[in-house]
């Protein structure tokens, strides 16, 4: 029986392919992952810090994240280190994706649906609300459980296939489910909206419930049908755990990808933070936001495909730079939307679009929206659809560029530690996410803007708000745009894996030789 026929990772030559169903099965689990982590990172702040949510003030509620994040960001290379030495009957990936997942919805659910009313304590002569003690439990209990399952999956996806194509393959299905959730979860408050939930209380509650119920079917799916290959290494003892470290750091491919995803995240943070105080604010149609973030989704999944047809075709990095721009171009018109008068957007009204439908239809639809200026709104959707849909590139085509660095380091160390490079890698990005928080809600702040002011007389004046505006849109853009100049020279192009591959596959069959040459006992 040959390595192949065993499961086990050969390179050169035939290369593994995955069937569709496989591909699919990985997949999955990323899409209830994604249903709750656009409340996890949209609605979190306006829950806990709106007035329709539980009232706390947006800068400590930022702090609290960050402070949560941090922890989170630590704990990443534990489990990615632990994950690349363990060994099992089952695997060494898919341990951990089954022990993480029951802590990370009880997470959840304890952060979403509290069982205790929030209110004013004093303890040693302090007065505090206990919403934020509250909040950074359940977020680092959420945490916890996302480590120890998210490092691991990504590093088992990386380890699905040596294909430099089918790389991209198995994290644009990732991607793709993980869209979809985002879809389900942003499609969730428009539909509840037209039930009398309108808001972000309502949407995370919904949300919960349906994870702690989709979320264990499929990861037992994932583990039950998707392949966890042996792992074939050259060098069979394991590395101290700072000599791996640093072999990981002298990876000059994956340096670049660690400073790209680094700023990208920050901006990232900044724009999902303050994704709904900009339309509840600047474009006063809160009660809406639900509506504006499933077309958004919808863009992104519709583009996927797109982007990944245009990296087959000159390479992800260059994919990935087309992605940062076509972002950045669609981010300056945000601005522009908010300082425009009403009165420009007069013809997107919800009651000129829609003098179409039956009269009845139209004074019923017509009813929901009444007293929200709608016309802006709804231009800005537009906008926001053709930035959307770069997102799924930019998510996408550097985690698949994250694989591709792994087999660099196996040509160096003759190992796969692809859960060190993926939990650094997590690690990164979480603490990047908790730096944009930062920068993002205190921004704002120091600008004097009031997450608890109402919106149709707002305290917040017109410069406040352009400053919101800016901070959602052009400086997370600027931040993305520091990729540019380490993608244009990224050095691992697909070529260039092909030969670390040979490379690998060569010094492999030549370390086995004696082994098959020695004489029987």
């Amino acid at each position: 029986m040959t390595a192949q026929e065993q499961g086990q990772d050969t390179r050169g030559g035939s290369e593994r392919t995955l069937s569709t169903w496989q591909l699919g099965s990985y997949g999955a689990p990323a899409m209830p992952l994604a249903m709750v982590s656009l409340p996890m990172a949209v609605y979190l702040p306006a829950v806990y810090a709106d007035s329709e949510g539980f009232g706390l003030g947006l800068a400590f509620v930022g702090l609290v994240m960050v402070l949560s994040r941090i922890f989170d960001g630590i704990t990443d290379p534990l489990i990615g280190f632990i994950s690349d030495r363990i060994r099992t009957p089952w695997g060494r990936r898919k341990p951990f994706v089954v022990i993480g997942t029951p802590i990370y919805i009880a997470g959840i659910c304890l952060l979403f649906i509290p069982p205790i009313e929030f209110g004013e304590v004093t303890l040693l002569g302090i007065t505090f609300n206990t919403g934020y003690p509250w909040m950074l439990a359940a977020l680092i209990i959420t945490y916890v459980g996302a480590t120890i399952k998210d490092v691991p999956y990504s590093a088992w996806g990386a380890e699905l296939s040596v294909n430099y194509n089918e790389r991209t393959l198995v994290t644009s299905w990732r991607e793709g489910f993980s869209v979809t959730g985002s879809l389900i979860g942003a499609f969730t408050p428009s539909i509840i909206f037209f039930f009398g939930y309108d808001k972000p209380l309502d949407a995370v509650y919904f949300l919960s419930l349906a994870i702690a119920f989709v979320m264990p079917i499929l990861v037992a799916n994932c583990v039950v049908s998707t392949p966890e290959h042996q792992v074939v290494e050259r060098r069979p003892e394991r590395l101290p755990l700072k000599e791996s470290f640093r072999y990981v750091w002298k990876n000059e491919p994956y340096r670049r990808l660690v400073i790209i995803f680094l700023f990208s995240s920050i901006g990232a943070a900044m724009t999902n933070t303050l994704s709904f105080f900009f339309v509840k604010h600047v474009l006063l149609a809160g009660d809406l936001y639900g509506l504006y973030l499933a077309p958004y989704f919808v863009s992104q999944i519709i583009a996927i495909p797109l982007w990944f047809k245009l990296s087959r075709r000159i390479g992800k990095h260059r994919a990935t730079m087309a992605a940062i721009f076509w972002y950045s171009l669609w981010s300056c018109f945000i601005p522009l939307i908010a300082i425009a008068p009403m009165a420009w957007f007069d013809a997107f009204e919800v009651h000129h679009l829609l003098t179409f439908l039956p009269d009845d239809a139209y004074a019923g639809t017509v009813a929901y929206f009444e007293g929200i200026p709608t016309g802006k709104f709804l231009f800005f959707i537009i906008i926001m659809c053709l930035k959307g849909s770069s997102i799924g590139a930019l998510s996408a085509l550097p985690y698949a560029m994250a694989a591709d660095v792994v087999d660099v380091d196996e040509a160096q160390t003759g190992k796969r530690q692809g859960g060190a490079y993926f939990s650094i890698w997590l690690m990164v990005r979480k603490l990047a996410y908790a730096l944009g928080l930062f920068a993002g809600t205190n921004l704002v702040v120091l600008f004097g803007f009031d997450s608890l002011a109402d919106p149709m007389n707002t305290t917040n004046t017109a410069f406040t708000l352009l400053m919101l505006a800016c901070c959602y849109s052009v400086i997370p853009a600027l931040f993305k745009f520091i990729a540019v100049p380490l993608l244009w020279s990224y050095p691992l192009t697909e070529s260039r894996v092909r030969e670390i591959q040979s490379t690998i596959a060569d010094r492999t069959e030549q370390d086995d030789l004696p082994a098959r040459s020695a004489p029987a006992s």
